[in-house]
């Protein structure tokens, strides 16, 4: 039987299952407010990319429509957050406050997003909003839902954009409220089209959104993106900006204090922010009185740049702050790895980000891209192999982890103004000059090492540029010196695989790792020094990535495939 024919089956039948999951969800509802569970690993999706807007042909029924919701069902998810309009003012489902994607294009110069057009027009055509049918699935699978859409507009004429769906009239017709060129030296790293959200035009347009999704939509809250097209205003700006956005919040939190009494269901005020708290008062963030006046329920902590994996967030604020208050921290993750070989964030990845969130004082964890798709769409065993354990950090203790220092991926990587968005590899080594790095482990080998559990603990540095019988390289591991004994060499000087030649070209030094050198848990030192260079090669030895990867048994002496045969 075909996918679609037996979801339009399944659409007409409700199991056991979901009949008691409803049933959880409605007892749960008549909880006091104040004592429901709150979420804790969430999962972003922008409704398109991984979805029936994109991947389906016209005509959708309402069961292809929620198929990016089913695939959330017992997976370990509890909050799924949806982008409901996107940057240039466009709604994706029927709204009453914003134009819907594409309603205004005669010509479409955009192939896959005129789908999208079609798609969403005919759902609204047949009498379904598409928004109600994602809430109505969300709550009787016993999940969150919470629409998300960007505090300030992406702008652009309509000459240029008009043909694509994504923009509103209010943009086009608006181009004075455009930020427009800035002689701050950050300003290069911003896009001058975003809007300024000093204009209160742009503050009524937005809050119109919000409001809606608040009001009349049972959904379990809004998500403010608040990392993206930062600082909403001009940079000399900013400090005019910070008390309007804290102003501005403060009328939506009476929205949704009067929506959670009309409709009995919590209305979560989340806000997507860059984790590093010197982040926020340059883009205008006032997040500290935010969570003292009660303004926010939740802090989603985003890497700087939002572009690139980092397994290490800086919490320690978010969290010292929101102790003794009700508003939550999580951490999203970003699994972009845009390697050679992969280009999403291995299952041991996700894991150690985990680790590290929870390790932090994290009250939750989630992933934050647009889509998520390691395995293509839609998903495999492996994806919800993944995501099973991420809820739960006694369980995250003994799986598998790779702990990644954040590298460059090429010299096109993008920068960002913002702090915390460093990447401190790769790293020219020279003579006499050693690089001291730090990496965070949260594991706890101290206590698994001796029972036996711990498989492997290894050290891997990838180095480029490096003739190993002429070039020596000392490591030191926290304060200890690793011995060449520990150590098993790499090639990758030119290595053919089925994508071709592998690069950059040099070497993996990968030490294996005794328990007297297992990593502690926290910060670990990283020293390494180049002792000798091949004086006839004149190009930099560089150390491009860092990785400490533990692997566990199940129990002591217990091996998974023990034998072949």
């Amino acid at each position: 039987m075909k996918r679609r024919e037996f979801l339009h089956l399944a659409s007409n039948s409700i199991p056991l299952t979901l009949a008691l999951s409803s049933g959880a969800i409605a007892a749960e509802a008549n909880k006091p407010l104040a004592s429901q569970p709150e979420p804790k690993v969430f999962f972003f999706d922008d409704g398109r990319h991984a979805a029936g807007l994109y991947q389906f042909e016209p005509p959708l029924t309402p069961s292809d429509h929620v198929y990016t919701v089913d695939q959330l069902a017992a997976s370990g998810v509890d909050t799924y957050i949806y982008c409901a309009n996107v940057e240039g003012g466009t709604a994706v489902y029927a709204s009453q406050a914003s134009q819907k994607w594409g309603e205004t294009v005669k010509d479409w110069t955009h192939y896959v997003w005129y789908r999208a057009a079609r798609c969403l027009q005919q759902l609204i055509a047949d009498g379904h909003d598409p928004l109600k049918l994602l809430c109505d699935r969300c709550h009787a699978l016993g999940i969150w839902m919470i629409p998300s859409a960007n505090v300030t507009l992406a702008g652009g004429d309509r000459a240029t954009y008009g043909g694509q769906g994504r923009k509103s009239d209010f943009v086009y017709d608006n181009p004075q409220f455009q930020v427009g060129e800035d002689p701050d030296d950050r300003a290069k790293q911003v896009s001058p089209l975003r809007f300024s959200f000093l204009h209160s035009a742009v503050r009524e347009e937005r809050f119109r959104v919000f409001e809606e999704l608040l009001t009349r939509y049972e959904t379990d809250g809004v998500e403010l993106i608040l990392s993206e097209m930062v600082p909403m205003c001009r940079f000399r700006d900013v400090p005019q900006l910070k008390p309007v956005l804290t102003a501005w919040l403060a009328r939506l939190r009476e929205v949704a204090s009067k929506a959670e009494r009309a409709q009995q269901r919590r209305k979560r005020i989340v806000v997507r922010v860059p984790a590093h708290a010197a982040c926020w008062e340059p883009i205008g963030c006032d997040v500290r009185r935010w969570v003292s006046d009660k303004l926010v329920d939740g802090l989603i902590c985003v890497t700087s740049d939002e572009e690139h994996m980092n397994q290490d967030l800086d919490l320690s604020e978010a969290v010292r702050m929101t102790r003794g208050t009700q508003c939550r921290v999580l951490a999203s993750f970003c699994n972009t790895l845009s390697r050679q070989m992969i280009r999403y964030a291995t299952p041991e990845m996700i894991w150690a980000a985990a680790a590290n969130a929870y390790a932090q004082g994290a009250d939750g964890f989630g992933l934050g891209d647009a889509h998520w798709t390691p395995s293509g769409w839609p998903w495999t065993e492996k994806e919800y192999q993944t995501l099973r354990v991420l809820g739960h950090a006694d369980l995250l203790a003994t799986v598998d982890k790779c702990y990644h220092l954040r590298s460059k991926t090429n010299d096109k990587d993008p920068e960002s103004w913002l702090p915390g968005s460093e990447k401190p590899l790769p790293r020219a080594l020279k003579l006499g000059e050693p690089i001291e790095l730090a990496l965070r482990v949260s594991d706890d080998l101290k206590k698994y090492g001796p029972l036996g559990r711990v498989k492997k603990a290894c050290l891997r540095l990838r180095f480029t540029n490096l003739v190993p019988s002429m070039d020596k390289v000392r490591v030191e591991w926290n304060g200890q010196l690793l011995p060449e004994s520990l150590m098993e060499k790499i090639d990758f000087t030119y290595r053919l695989w089925s994508g071709g030649a592998i690069s950059p070209y040099g070497y993996i030094y990968e030490f294996t790792l005794p328990q007297q050198h297992y990593p502690i848990s926290g910060i670990n030192s990283i020293k390494v020094a180049l002792v000798q260079r091949d004086p006839k090669l004149k190009l930099p030895l560089e150390l491009r990535d860092i990785d400490c990867n533990v692997e566990y048994r199940l129990h002591r002496h217990f091996e998974t495939n023990p034998v072949e045969y």
